[in-house]
């Protein structure tokens, strides 16, 4: 594997490893007393967005094909048995 992709994957797992962390420190603390979680998880969620446009490129993805896949799992989402 090229050490140009292999360092792209690797910084998208981490982007991803700090978004989740994001995301526990909201469950936990919440947003309304305190907005530096809510700007934490903003920051995090744009920088897993930039590292996947960035995999895109990298990886020669079609952005036809990913934007339908992310409107079939927004569809999926939205169905009221979705567990």
């Amino acid at each position: 594997m090229e050490l140009n992709k292999l360092k792209q994957l690797v910084i998208t797992m981490e982007e991803c490893g700090e978004l989740i962390r994001a995301c526990s420190k909201v469950l936990r603390h919440g947003t309304v007393d305190d907005p530096k979680y809510l700007q934490n998880l903003t920051e995090e969620m744009a920088d897993v967005i930039a590292m996947t446009r960035i995999l895109r490129t990298a990886y020669h993805i079609d952005s036809s094909t990913l934007e339908d896949l992310v409107q079939k799992r927004l569809t999926k989402m939205k169905r009221q048995d979705y567990a």
